[in-house]
């Protein structure tokens, strides 16, 4: 017998139950939900074993009255096949020294608990199990004789919070770093920057993490979160060849975050540089934080302040720029950055798509409903955001505005769709 698999699980967890199995009255736990429950298994894999067992002869399946329940229920025990595989894998259990007592229901088991009823090598395994932060195929870990980890239909391994937290706490500052060392490189392979990120920082590969924050800070921002900041906000004093990128990171991810706090502080960290083009991006973050916080002015000078301070002035600060202005009513200087900057923009499509949008912004501020359209237009064509509700709002009003009055509903609903079942 190579290993439990999730059939022999359910075997061996359906058998502590079996001398209930005339009764009228049966707990929750043979019902299929409990079954999926205690192991830490989905309710549609736990549908699919259990037909399996079915099928085999294995397991019976019953209609019972559920205790406090008022409805009957399917319940599952064994047959008398079922019996006797229970007790080979009992037996298998007793020889390998492997508790499944706390196994079986892995949901409810205590850290402290599970961890003193594993032998020296199944301890390895559980422990570097609990360092993960969300599910990871079952291959990241070395294989051994008995499987101990719950492991889904799709060969995922996914562990209660709790029980994550309390077995790594008992495990020693090297024994956690080699851990996280480990699930680092797992992620490489998955390409799972965000995940390799905190498991590099966690396992003290410091510099990796800065090397990683620099080539791949573009696809973080993509997807921001608290977690995501607790883990870049770990690097405190990056070294002075990634400390541009690193504490850029940091600023602008709390930034969006609306962590004002935070992004002051590494702001002014920034500012006090003896880089130049790193004071010049702390003025930048600092700016777009002074705006979202609805201070144009005083956003506008940072922005101005940061241009100074190189010969040449970046397009992405010169957009900021633009964006401030058009939120002072000061169309026409934005549009004269917005025409010099689609003259050398390039087949960037990001670039662009940022460009056409302000520049279709700029337009309709000044009621110039045709511009509006053909540049918003052209932006929505290229666009690959995931929120398009500002170019649907904008394309309305510009409709709005050229008295196309059916085009501008259509854009208007599409900019305020009508919630799906459950949304708040």
């Amino acid at each position: 017998m190579p290993g439990l698999t999730v059939g022999e699980r359910i075997i061996f967890y359906v058998g502590r139950f079996q001398m209930l199995k005339d009764n009228f009255d049966v707990p929750f736990d043979v019902s299929q939900d409990g079954i999926a429950g205690s192991l830490g298994i989905s309710r549609a894999h736990a549908a699919i074993e259990l037909k399996k067992l079915r099928e085999s002869g294995e397991v019976e399946e019953k209609l019972a009255h559920i205790k406090k329940g008022k409805n009957k229920r399917k319940v599952y025990f064994l047959s008398p096949a079922g019996e006797t595989r229970e007790r080979k894998i009992r037996e298998y259990a007793e020889r390998e020294g492997l508790d499944l007592g706390p196994l079986l229901d892995i949901r409810r088991s205590r850290g402290p608990e599970l961890y003193a009823s594993l032998s020296s090598e199944h301890k390895i395994i559980m422990a570097g199990a609990c360092v993960f932060q969300k599910p990871f195929k079952r291959e990241a870990l070395p294989e051994i004789s008995a499987m101990i980890l719950p492991v889904d239909r799709r060969g995922m391994v996914d562990l209660p919070p709790e029980l994550r937290r309390e077995i790594e706490g008992l495990l020693s500052k090297d024994e956690r770093k080699r851990y996280h060392s480990r699930a680092a490189d797992y992620w490489l392979a998955e390409r799972d920057y965000r995940e390799r990120l905190y498991h590099l920082i966690m396992s003290g590969r410091t510099k990796e993490a800065e090397m990683l924050v620099a080539s791949k800070s573009h696809v973080l921002l993509k997807d921001p979160d608290e977690k995501l900041l607790q883990s870049v906000a770990m690097i405190e004093s990056p070294s002075e060849r990634y400390a541009l990128r690193v504490r850029s990171l940091q600023g602008e991810l709390a930034r969006i975050l609306k962590d004002c706090g935070y992004c002051s502080g590494v702001c002014a960290e920034m500012q006090t540089s003896s880089d130049p083009e790193e004071r010049a991006a702390g003025l930048e973050i600092q700016g777009k934080m002074l705006r979202d916080q609805g201070q144009a002015k005083k956003a506008l000078e940072a922005f101005e302040q940061a241009g100074t301070m190189s010969g040449v002035i970046p397009v992405h600060l010169e957009l900021e720029r633009a964006e401030t202005l058009i939120l002072l009513d000061r169309q026409k200087e934005a549009w004269d950055i917005l025409s010099r900057a689609l003259r050398t923009a390039g087949s960037d499509p990001e670039l662009l798509d940022r460009l056409y949008f302000l520049a279709g912004m700029a337009h309709l501020k000044s009621k110039e409903a045709e511009d509006a359209l053909r540049y918003l237009s052209k932006g929505l064509a290229i666009t690959k955001a995931k929120d398009r509700r500002p170019w649907y709002s904008a394309l309305s009003e510009a409709y709005a505005i050229s008295g196309m009055v059916e085009k501008a509903r259509e854009f208007a609903d599409k900019a305020n769709p009508p919630k799906k079942w459950g949304e708040s």
